[in-house]
């Protein structure tokens, strides 16, 4: 007779599979952590340009929709042309087709014309910079020196600092770095091969984000038919809203601040010129990319200026950082909310600590798309626990939780209106009562059962060393008789 297992013992066995899989997987992961992470990095560099041109089209993505939805599709509709039309499918690509071109050739335009107006600039200025350097520092030391005339305990302190550190400042050059000049040598070659490596990596990058933003609509209805195939109706529908969700997140908060950063770099390129703050251009370059980074960009902008303008004027550097601080409460108040809106719905805080994690696990580019990312996560989880609070037939506002001291049957329970019952003792801590407790018992059994066998043992002392006396005294009296009859 065959043994045929019922539906049971298939789930067991299947459950025992699964968990030894996740035990050998786990095992694995725990003792080979580094050649796990080598090999997502190397498929990482080796899918490199290809996400680099996904995220060339993700930008570029509004430019052609408004370029076929404002300017092409209107057109065929003033002739009558429906393109809703099964019958107008290749029309519907051509126009794809140029429209593509004409974003390629947008984006080409703007970068061309941001090159060819900034980097000049630019480079004039780093020039300047670099041939005035040694001026720059001979204005600062005659502002430290007028300074330090006129403090002489400021000036006896900075010396005594110099006396102490300058000898190990110079041991410290001697010893790491003249040592290790082939090294930065060799650093900066392969930078130079990283720059090439780079540029060849958007030159494929553009390649393929034509072919994206020519199928696009063919991609997005894969994906989703792959959630549909995959998943059950509910849950594929939830995922597809999640993505829609991140989406409009990332497309609302990016280009938002990208448009935010170039008007503040052009406020402050304006004001620079009329307040004759030298290096117009690259202060403001300067403000406006680190503009980009939220929360912290202002600042990093402002430092940088003030260092330069201080070894040039350091009155120039101070209006330099009112003007900033000016810019940045219009930024905040004004321009800020028109153009992002609330995009991420996050406080504060949670952008703080966004940048300050997604920056220390991603760099730069983690500054930038921290915030949205975060913003996603924190809806989810928001999302999900207002799930199970209605599945449980809980309040889902924050609100009704911040008063709440606990839930039963009969609802919420508020802080002002809880008793000292099961669920809440007021003013006091349950643990902490039963800690308390337990003292007290601990400090009653001590001094009530402790002293109890101490004394006990004092007596059984007194009675033992009475028994060994009386034992020796018969001992030396029998000794005494057998020394007598000897």
């Amino acid at each position: 007779m065959k043994w045929k297992p019922g539906k049971k013992q298939v789930s067991i066995m299947l459950s025992v599979i699964i968990c030894a899989i996740v035990i050998i997987l786990f095992y694995y992961v725990l003792f080979n952590g580094s050649k796990i992470a080598g090999a997502i990095s190397s498929l990482i560099s080796i899918l490199a340009p290809v996400i680099t041109g996904c995220v060339i089209a993700y930008i570029l993505t509004p430019v052609l929709n408004f370029i076929e939805s404002r300017w092409l599709y209107p057109v065929h509709k003033m002739r009558g042309i429906d393109l809703k039309k099964p019958e107008h499918r290749k029309k519907r690509k051509n126009i794809r087709k140029i429209s593509v071109l004409l974003t390629m050739g947008f984006a080409a335009f703007i970068l061309y014309a941001m090159l060819m107006v900034l980097i000049p600039q630019l480079v004039r200025s780093i020039n300047e910079i670099i041939r005035n350097f040694p001026y720059y520092i001979t204005n600062l030391q005659k502002y430290v020196d007028k300074y330090l005339n006129d403090n002489p305990r400021v000036r006896s302190t900075v010396d005594n600092l110099i006396q102490t550190y300058s000898s190990t400042v110079m041991e410290m050059f001697k010893s790491k770095v003249i040592p290790n000049i082939s090294t930065v040598i060799s650093t900066v070659s392969k930078s130079m091969m990283s720059a090439i490596q780079i540029f060849l990596y958007l030159v494929v990058g553009v390649i393929v984000a034509i072919y994206v933003l020519n199928s696009k609509e063919l991609f997005m209805g894969q994906a989703k038919k792959l959630c549909y195939a995959f998943m059950k109706k509910e849950s594929a529908n939830e995922v597809i809203g999640a993505f829609r969700y991140a989406h409009y997140t990332f497309t609302g908060f990016v280009i938002g601040k990208l448009v935010d950063s170039l008007i503040i770099g052009i406020i402050t390129f304006i004001f620079c010129e009329i307040l004759k703050i030298p290096y117009a251009v690259l202060l403001s370059f300067v403000v406006g990319l680190t503009n980009i980074i939220p929360f912290f960009g202002p600042y990093i902008g402002a430092f940088f200026g003030a260092i330069l303008l201080i070894m040039i004027n350091p009155l120039k550097a101070l209006v330099f950082l009112l003007l900033i601080m000016i810019i940045q409460q219009f930024d905040g108040n004004i321009l800020g909310p028109i153009i992002l809106g609330n995009s991420t719905g996050l406080s504060s805080f949670w952008v703080i600590f966004a940048i300050l994690v997604f920056g220390g696990v991603f760099g730069p580019i983690g500054w930038l798309i921290g915030v949205p990312t975060f913003a996603c996560i924190y809806t989810f989880i928001g999302y999900v626990a207002r799930k199970r609070l209605k599945e449980k037939k809980l309040p889902r506002d924050t609100s009704s939780y911040i008063d709440a001291a606990y839930i039963d049957d009969d609802g919420i329970t508020n802080i002002e209106d809880a008793d000292n019952s099961k669920y809440y003792v007021h003013n006091e801590s349950s643990s902490l009562r039963r800690m308390f407790k337990f003292y007290k018992k601990g400090k009653s059994y001590i001094e009530t059962v402790v002293p109890m066998a101490s004394a006990k043992d004092e007596t059984e002392d007194i009675n033992g060393s009475a028994e060994d006396d009386v034992k020796k005294d018969q001992e030396s009296k029998l000794d005494n008789e057998d020394n007598i009859e000897s």
